[in-house]
C-alpha cells in the first residue's frame, strides 16, 4: 500500500497484477512523511527504504483480537484504521485481473521454487487442477489467519468494505499502459505514471504458457467462476474478455464514512 498525502491518493496493492512495478513507480512521487509498506522489489531498485517507515507500526486489533500491522497487500481498511479522517477524501486506486488468467499466474508464482515451468503442459494442468481445488476454497487456517492468501483468486477483500469496493479507478491488468495514461489525468499528476521498463517479480511463468485459457477445462473453469464470482457481476470478467471500463460504486462515500467513524483514532 502506499498513501501519498500530496498527491493525496491510496494505492491498495492486489496480487499478481504487476502491482510491485507500479509501486517502483509511484515510489519517485512519494516524500519522507507519505506511507509506503515494505516491498524488496522497489527497495532494491531504489536502493533505499523510501520513505522512512517503521514496519512495526500497530493498527489495533481486527475484528478476530489479531493484532494490525501494515504489510505489502494491506487491505484500504488498514489506512482509514491508522489515518482515519485524515485520508477520507484521498482518491483510491487498485488494480484487478481476469481471474482465470490470474489463477494461472498464482499457480507459477506459488511453484516458483520448483521445476514447474518447465514440465510438459499435460503435467502442469494436472498440477494447476489440483492446485485450484484448494485454492478455490479457502481453508480455516487462510480465512482466520491468512495463511497462504497468496492462493486466493479474488482479491476484492483488499479494496472492499465488506460488498462496497472503495475504488475510485480500477486499473485493468490487461489494459495497463492505457489505463495508467488515464489514471495519471484523474490523480493530476505532474508526468504521467509508467510501468514500460520496470519488471518485478517476472519469469516465473513459462513464455509458451500465456495462454492461460489452456489449461483450462470444465471443471476448473467452473471452480474460477464460483471464486470469482462478485468480479465476474461487479467488474464484467468473462472467461475470455477484457471487462468494461470500471464504475466507481456510488454506495462507497457512505460506507467509508461509516467504516471511519467506526473503528478511527485520528
Amino acid at each position: 500500500m502506499i498513501i501519498s498525502h500530496k498527491h493525496r491518493f491510496i494505492f491498495v496493492r492486489t496480487r499478481k497484477v504487476a502491482s510491485s512495478s507500479l509501486e517502483i513507480a509511484l515510489a519517485k512521487l512519494l516524500e519522507p512523511n507519505d506511507f509506503a509498506t515494505r516491498q524488496s522489489d522497489r527497495e532494491k531498485q531504489t536502493g533505499q527504504l523510501f520513505p522512512n517507515f517503521d514496519s512495526r507500526i500497530f493498527g489495533g486489533f481486527d475484528k478476530r483480537l489479531r493484532p494490525i500491522f501494515p504489510y505489502g497487500h494491506a487491505p484500504i481498511t488498514q489506512a482509514y484504521r491508522l489515518f482515519g479522517r485524515q485520508v477520507e477524501d484521498y482518491k483510491v486506486f487498485s488494480v484487478d485481473r481476469n481471474p482465470w488468467d490470474r489463477a494461472v499466474s498464482t499457480f507459477f508464482w506459488s511453484n516458483r521454487s520448483t521445476d514447474m515451468r518447465d514440465l510438459p503442459e499435460d503435467e502442469q494442468r494436472s498440477a494447476f487442477r489440483a492446485f485450484l481445488k484448494s485454492s478455490a476454497h479457502p481453508g480455516l487456517k487462510r480465512r482466520l489467519f491468512g495463511i497462504n492468501a497468496h492462493r486466493d483468486i479474488s482479491q476484492r477483500h483488499l479494496y472492499c468494505i465488506g460488498d462496497v469496493p472503495m475504488v475510485d479507478f480500477m486499473l485493468r491488468f490487461e489494459n495497463l499502459n492505457d489505463d495508467l495514461e488515464q489514471l495519471s489525468t484523474f490523480l493530476d499528476l505532474p508526468e504521467p505514471i509508467d510501468v514500460a521498463n520496470i519488471r518485478a517479480k517476472t519469469q516465473h511463468r513459462p513464455k509458451t504458457s500465456r495462454a492461460y485459457q489452456s489449461f483450462y477445462d470444465d471443471e476448473t473453469r467452473k471452480l474460477v467462476e464460483d471464486a470469482a464470482q462478485w468480479e465476474i457481476k461487479h467488474l464484467g470478467y468473462q472467461f475470455d474478455n477484457t471487462p468494461p471500463k470500471f464504475a466507481p460504486d456510488p454506495n462507497r462515500s457512505e460506507t467509508k464514512a461509516r467504516y471511519i467513524a467506526k473503528v478511527s483514532r485520528k
